[in-house]
């Protein structure tokens, strides 16, 4: 009997892991509301990972909530992995107690020294939605990477995307989300792969022991708590 692939496999992990304790964001200022009817939080995305390759990245996010329940999200970010794909999420950050000014740079907690999902998980909340170009929006595609934003040849990668009411009712909250972007590739290989001769590439991911932890580092977080 075959095993499950790799993707699927992740894709199960990721949905269990929305229900992770939940945690604030970083917070930044936003933007006054434009209107009575519309809504608009701007803030920057700030580095997770520190000392670790591939990972010295900068972003940010502007998320509108517009009229008749839409919600548009937009991403910005430079100094990713080139020409691979980056899951990109909104985690629920309601009802968390955790300083809402910081990022989980501090949640290495077996000292290997890089954050995984897991380990950062805590700070930045569940999955509530899969930020994919196409398609569900679910926390079920979290790892659909065939469907995620894909950083252009110098490292850049500009997302946008508007969601009806039909998706995800806690799109709503505009106001209170995280929004975390994954994907480092460690050794420069030019694609998510084991390397048995990197230190960080050699490890597999936090979630699904036949993936590489390069498919899934958390590099970007960041959000606004109202």
């Amino acid at each position: 009997m075959s095993s499950p692939s790799p993707a699927l496999a992740l894709a199960t992990a990721l949905g269990a892991t929305a229900a992770l304790a939940l945690a604030a964001p970083a917070v930044a200022g936003h933007d006054g509301n434009p209107s009575d009817r519309v809504a608009a939080y701007a803030y920057d995305l700030d580095q997770v990972q520190s000392g670790v390759p591939g990972t010295d990245a900068t972003g940010s996010t502007r998320i509108t909530a517009l009229p008749n329940g839409k919600l548009q999200v937009k991403v910005e970010a430079s100094g990713l992995a080139p020409g691979l794909p980056h899951a990109v999420h909104l985690h629920d950050t309601t009802g968390t107690d955790r300083d809402p000014s910081q990022c989980p740079v501090d949640a290495d907690t077996d000292g290997n020294g890089v954050v995984t999902v897991v380990e950062g998980g805590p700070f930045y909340g569940g999955i509530i939605a899969s930020l994919t170009t196409t398609g569900d929006t679910s926390a079920a595609s979290g790892l659909a990477l065939d469907r995620f934003p894909v950083a252009e040849a110098d490292g850049t990668l500009s997302y946008s995307r508007t969601f009806t009411p039909a998706d995800p009712a806690a799109f709503a909250q505009a106001g209170s989300v995280q929004v975390v972007v994954h994907g480092a590739d460690f050794d420069g290989s030019g694609g998510y792969a084991f390397n048995p001769d990197d230190y960080f590439a050699a490890m597999p991911s936090s979630l699904v022991a036949s993936v590489p932890l390069e498919a899934t580092v958390p590099v970007l977080c960041g959000g606004i708590l109202n």
